[in-house]
């Protein structure tokens, strides 16, 4: 682990007669001799009692909160092989609220926050399958559908006396200002992730992920983030295309290296200072 300070001395003493020679050596700061670490929060949404989105036919019964640490497992993985220091805010089937998700990123004061959600349909578009990925930037919206999801992933605080709509409403405010500070970079971030997840799609598969674009919407879980945060649906439990995917090694495999290569496109963008490449053909719904 490198250490805290940006180098160290070491000082020799030599004698020669009567005299002392001090030689003081000096080392090169970290800083200046590798690159900024940087640093990924990973949030597999749900857990505990609190399963997320299901899938049940009576015989087969699927939770959210169980596919989305699978494959934000095999992120981690796929972000550490690229140099990236990670933090997972669960590691197994355990509750952890909104608020503490959050404020793990703070503390680990992480670059982006990223958190993995599977998406719900209670309705069939145009008689068939509703299918694809998300993914969303922390906003107020006018869309139904957003206004539905958001509320479907918020639900969890739902009666939390500590948590109260007065509550939300004052961390809206003050959060403000970081998240105007924010909001570029988060828009970057998604249209990155959206981009990858929808161009990788993984081999063998007769349909590829739709393209359900990025979107805005208030999440919870992304209010906290003091840096540039986004939530991705990485699919329909409720479709036979996307869960045939999330199911497979493969197909979660896929989507972790399509994740770890947009946090690559993200951060060489950013140390650039470069303007994206997908920014342009990226559409914020």
């Amino acid at each position: 682990m490198p250490s805290r300070q940006g180098g160290h001395k070491l000082i020799t003493r030599m004698k020669h007669g009567s005299i002392f020679l001090l030689i003081l050596l000096t080392s090169i700061p970290l800083a200046a001799s590798a690159a900024k670490t940087f640093k990924v929060t990973i949030d597999p949404g749900h857990g505990g009692a609190d399963l997320g989105t299901t899938y049940n036919t009576g015989t087969t019964r699927l939770a959210e909160k169980d596919l989305a640490l699978l494959v934000a497992l095999e992120t981690s993985e796929e972000l550490r092989s690229r140099g990236h220091f990670v933090l997972l805010t669960r590691e197994k089937d355990e509750e952890v609220s909104l608020p503490a998700r959050t404020a793990m990123a703070n503390k680990f004061n992480a670059d982006v926050f990223l958190s993995i959600h599977l998406n719900s349909a209670s309705y069939r578009s145009h008689g068939g399958e509703t299918q694809g990925v998300e993914t969303y930037i922390l906003n107020t919206t006018t869309d139904a559908s957003s206004r539905r999801l958001a509320q479907l992933e918020n639900r969890v605080i739902a009666g939390s006396a500590a948590e109260s709509t007065e509550q939300l409403d004052v961390a809206l405010i003050l959060k403000d200002l970081r998240l105007d500070a924010n909001m570029p970079e988060s828009k970057r971030l998604a249209c990155a992730v959206q981009d990858k997840l929808i161009s990788t799609s993984p081999r063998g598969y007769n349909r590829k992920v739709r393209n359900r674009g990025v979107k805005q919407a208030l999440f919870h879980v992304l209010l906290g983030a003091d840096m540039p945060s986004v939530l991705v649906e990485i699919g329909f439990l409720a479709s036979a295309n996307d869960r045939q995917i999330l199911l497979s090694h493969k197909g979660r495999k896929a989507i972790a290296r399509a994740i770890g290569s947009a946090i690559d496109t993200f951060k060489k963008e950013k140390e650039l200072q470069s303007n994206p490449s997908n920014i342009s053909k990226c559409k914020i719904n």
